[in-house]
C-alpha cells in the first residue's frame, strides 16, 4: 500500500495586464531587480555600469550589463533603493526604486546621448513590471497594510486582498481559499521561515486564533501560481511576509486602540431576557523602534504588540426544577439509602445546578416547552422538570508579541540578520455556564528564531542560507484540576448523545491535553548568471517533533443518561431497561503522552532563460520526500493489509486484522514526488510597454498533515 499527498494537479494560466509597484512576482525570503538598458533607438547597451544603493542602510552593489544589455541583482532586502546607470557617451540616469519581496521585477532604463556635465535624476519611483517568469502574485506594501481595516491585526487576513482569494465561509479548515484550493493547501512564511504547523497544514496562530505581527511587517505577498521551483510543500497560495529592519535613521511608531461597554449597545437576547448590559473591554496596542547600532554596518529593530480582551458570551441554560430535584432525591434515598454513595453523588449534581441559577430570573420548562420533561418521565400535569434562563459569562484573555531583529553588513559581499520573537497568551477553550470550575484554559508560549545569511560571489552569483525554528506549547486544562475533580469527578453528558434534558455538567478531562511542538528548518538557495541564463538550485529540510498529550481526554469518564427516567432511577429503569439506561464512555490509556516525529525534504533546480530581451522561459524541476511519521515507543497501529483484502469477520480477534506496536504510522509512502514545471513571461509590445503575457504548467503536491498519524495511535490491548 502507498499513500500520496492529498493533491496533485496541472494548472495553466495566462495573464495580461499593466503592473505597478502594488502587484509583483515574489519568493519567500528577499527581493531582486533586473532590467534592460537601451538607448533612444531601443538598441541594447552592453557594458553599462549599474549601481544600486540601499537608501536606508547605505550599502551599494554594482553590475555590468551583458551583451543583451541585461543587468540583475539577486537577494536584495526589500526596501527603497537608488538605481544609477552610466556609460561612456551617455548621460547618467538615476531611478528611485522600491524593491519588493520576490524574484526579479524589471526596471528598464533608456539612456540619452551625453551633453557636457549632464545628468538625469528621476526622483519618483520607477514603474516596476514583472517580466522575468510566469509566477502570478500580489504584493501588499507597508502603507497598504496600515490602511487595511483589520481588527486584531491578524496577519492571515492580509492575504484576502489578493486576486483569487476568498474568505473561508463553508466551515472548512483555514481562513481562506486561493483559486478554489482548500485552506489546508496554503503555505505561510516569515522571512522564508515556514510558519505553518506541519501537523495540520495551517498557519500558526496564538491563543486568540490570530497571527500577530502586523506592526513588524514591511511587506506581504501572495503567490497564487508559483511555477518557480522554490515553491513547494503545499500546492496552494504561498503567503510570504518580510519584517522591518533598522536603518541609518532612528524610526518607530506607537498605536493604541480601545473599545468598551460604554460604546456598545446591549445584545437583543439580553434585552429579551431582562439581563443588563454585561461588562466588556478590548485593549489593543503596538509599538516599534529601530535604528543604527553602527551606521551602515549594524542595525536593530524592536517591536511589541498585543491584545487584552474581556468579551461576554451569551449562554442559554437549562437546569433541573425544584420539583424534579426533590422527587429524584427522594427516589434515590428510597432505593439506595440516605447514606449511600448515590445520595452523595446526586447531591453534588443538584448543588452545582442550584448554584448556577443564582439570582437569575428563571422560567419554567426549557426553551421549547413549558414543562421540560421527556416522553419517559412526568411529575404530573403542569409540573415542570426543568427551568431555564439566559446568562452572560466571560473570562479575560490576552496575547502579546515581542520581537527583536538585528541586521549586520559584515562585508560588502556578506550580510546577516537575526530575528527572535516571543508570543504568549492565555485563552479559554471552554467557558462553562454552570461553574467556572469547569472552564478549560490554555497558557500558550511560542518562541521563534531565525538566522539568514546572504553572500555574493562577485557580480554573477549569490547564495542565501537560512536556519530557523520555533517551539510552541498548547496545553489545555482547568486552572485547578484537583479542585475541579473534587467538585464533580466526572462528566454528566446530557447532550453528548443522550436526552439533552439539561446542560452538561463537569468535564471528562482526567489529565491535561494538548501538544508541545518543536519545528525547525534549514534552507539554502544558490543563484548564478551565465550568459542569458539565470540558474538556481536549492534545498529545504523541515522537521517537526510533537509530544501529544491527548490520551487523558476522557479518562474521567462521560455519563450519558439516555432519558430522564434513567437518571431518576439512578442509572436505569429495571421495568424499561432498553430505552431507559445510562452509557459510560471512559478511556484507560496507560501512557498520557507520546512523541511523534516526521520531516519534509525538498530539492530543486531551475533555469530562467532570457531568450530575447522581451521573452523569458523558466524550466524547473522540484523533488520532494516526506518521511513516514515515527513513534519510538511503537504507539502506532494499522490494518494488516489493504482494507479490501482484510477479513471482515466480526468474530475474529481484532489483532488478526490490526497490527499493533508499530514504529511507523503507514506501511509505505511514495519515496520521491517529482514536480516538473515550465513557465514564460513575454512583453509582446516590446520593452517600452508595460504589458506582460505570462503562463505556465506544472505539477504541485500537498504534504500529508502530521495529524493523520494521530488517528492510528493507541489501539486497545
Amino acid at each position: 500500500m502507498s499513500l500520496r499527498p492529498t493533491c496533485r494537479y496541472f494548472s495553466v494560466l495566462l495573464f495580461v495586464g499593466l503592473f505597478t509597484s502594488g502587484i509583483e512576482g515574489q519568493t519567500t525570503t528577499s527581493g531582486a531587480l533586473a532590467g534592460v538598458v537601451t538607448d533612444q533607438s531601443n538598441a541594447v547597451i552592453p557594458e553599462a555600469s549599474v549601481e544600486i544603493r540601499d537608501n536606508g542602510k547605505g550599502t551599494t552593489q554594482s553590475r555590468k550589463t551583458d551583451g543583451e544589455g541585461l543587468y540583475q541583482f539577486s537577494f536584495l532586502a526589500p526596501g527603497r533603493y537608488t538605481l544609477t546607470v552610466t556609460h561612456t557617451g551617455f548621460r547618467e540616469a538615476k531611478r528611485s526604486v522600491s524593491v519588493l519581496l520576490g524574484p526579479a521585477v524589471s526596471v528598464n532604463v533608456t539612456l540619452q546621448i551625453a551633453k557636457t556635465g549632464s545628468e538625469i535624476t528621476v526622483t519618483h519611483d520607477a514603474p516596476l513590471i514583472h517580466a522575468e517568469n510566469g509566477d502570478v502574485s500580489a504584493t501588499v506594501n507597508q502603507q497598504q497594510i496600515l490602511d487595511l481595516p483589520n481588527p486584531g491585526n491578524d496577519l492571515a487576513y492580509i492575504a484576502q486582498v489578493a486576486p483569487g482569494v476568498v474568505m473561508n465561509t463553508d466551515g472548512g479548515a483555514g481562513s481562506f481559499s486561493a483559486l478554489g484550493l482548500p485552506g489546508t493547501s496554503n503555505l505561510f512564511t516569515l522571512n522564508g521561515m515556514n510558519d505553518n504547523d506541519m501537523s495540520v497544514n495551517l498557519n500558526q496562530s496564538g491563543p486568540l486564533g490570530l497571527m500577530l505581527g502586523q506592526n513588524e511587517i514591511q511587506e506581504a505577498t501572495v503567490v497564487n501560481n508559483g511555477y518557480s521551483a522554490q515553491f513547494g510543500t503545499l500546492a496552494g497560495a504561498n503567503v510570504n511576509y518580510v519584517t522591518k529592519s533598522g536603518s541609518n535613521e532612528f524610526h518607530g511608531n506607537a498605536e493604541y486602540f480601545w473599545n468598551g461597554r460604554v460604546l456598545n449597545a446591549n445584545d437583543w437576547v439580553n434585552n429579551a431576557f431582562r439581563n443588563p448590559r454585561p461588562f466588556s473591554i478590548a485593549n489593543q496596542w503596538a509599538a516599534s523602534f529601530g535604528g543604527p547600532a553602527r551606521k551602515e554596518r549594524l542595525f536593530f529593530f524592536l517591536n511589541t504588540e498585543g491584545l487584552r480582551l474581556t468579551l461576554p458570551l451569551i449562554f442559554p441554560v437549562v437546569v433541573p426544577s425544584a420539583q424534579f430535584e426533590k422527587a429524584t432525591k427522594d427516589n434515590i434515598d428510597l432505593k439506595f439509602g440516605s447514606n449511600s454513595a448515590s445520595h452523595s453523588f446526586y447531591k453534588q449534581i443538584f448543588d452545582l445546578y442550584d448554584a448556577a441559577k443564582g439570582t437569575h430570573p428563571v422560567q419554567a420548562g426549557n426553551f421549547f416547552d413549558d414543562i421540560g420533561c421527556d416522553d419517559s418521565f412526568s411529575l404530573g400535569t403542569g409540573v415542570p422538570c426543568a427551568v431555564n434562563f439566559v446568562t452572560n459569562s466571560s473570562q479575560p484573555t490576552s496575547e502579546s508579541l515581542i520581537s527583536a531583529r538585528m541586521d549586520w553588513n559584515t562585508r560588502v559581499q556578506d550580510r546577516v540578520f537575526l530575528l527572535v520573537q516571543y508570543d504568549h497568551g492565555i485563552s479559554h477553550a471552554v467557558i462553562d455556564p454552570i461553574s467556572p470550575l469547569f472552564n478549560i484554559d490554555s497558557d500558550q508560549p511560542w518562541w521563534q528564531g531565525q538566522v539568514v545569511q546572504t553572500h555574493t560571489f562577485g557580480a554573477s552569483a549569490a547564495n542565501q542560507l537560512e536556519v530557523a525554528g520555533w517551539w510552541r506549547s498548547a496545553i489545555f486544562k482547568p486552572q485547578n484540576l484537583a479542585q475541579t475533580q473534587s467538585a464533580f469527578p466526572t462528566r454528566l453528558g446530557w447532550c453528548d448523545g443522550g436526552s439533552c434534558s439539561f446542560n452538561n455538567l463537569g468535564i471528562s478531562l482526567g489529565s491535561p491535553v494538548g501538544t508541545n511542538t518543536t519545528q525547525w528548518q534549514i534552507s539554502d538557495d544558490l543563484v548564478g548568471i551565465r550568459g542569458n541564463h539565470k540558474l538556481g538550485t536549492g534545498l529545504n529540510l523541515l522537521r517537526a517533533d510533537r509530544t501529544i498529550y491527548a490520551y487523558g481526554g476522557n479518562s474521567a469518564g462521560d455519563l450519558i443518561p439516555l432519558s430522564l427516567d434513567a437518571f431518576y432511577q439512578g442509572g436505569f429503569d429495571a421495568n424499561t431497561p432498553q430505552p431507559d439506561f445510562t452509557v459510560l464512555n471512559q478511556s484507560f490509556a496507560a501512557p498520557r503522552s507520546q512523541r511523534v516525529a516526521f520531516y519534509n525534504l525538498g530539492l530543486y533546480a531551475q533555469d530562467e532563460w532570457r531568450v530575447r530581451p522581451n521573452l523569458a522561459f523558466t524550466l524547473a524541476l522540484r523533488a520532494e520526500h516526506q518521511s513516514n511519521p515515527v513513534c519510538d515507543d511503537r504507539c502506532f497501529a494499522r490494518l494488516s493489509g489493504p482494507f479490501e483484502s482484510v477479513t471482515h469477520d466480526p468474530n475474529q480477534p481484532y489483532n488478526q486484522a490490526i497490527l499493533i506496536d508499530q514504529r511507523r504510522a503507514f506501511a509505505e509512502l511514495n519515496g520521491i514526488l517529482w514536480a516538473p514545471r515550465i513557465s514564460f513571461a513575454w512583453q509582446p509590445f516590446g520593452l517600452a510597454r508595460d504589458s506582460v503575457l505570462r503562463g505556465g504548467v506544472g505539477v504541485f503536491y500537498d504534504s500529508l498533515p502530521g495529524i493523520l498519524a494521530d488517528f492510528v495511535s493507541h489501539p486497545p490491548r
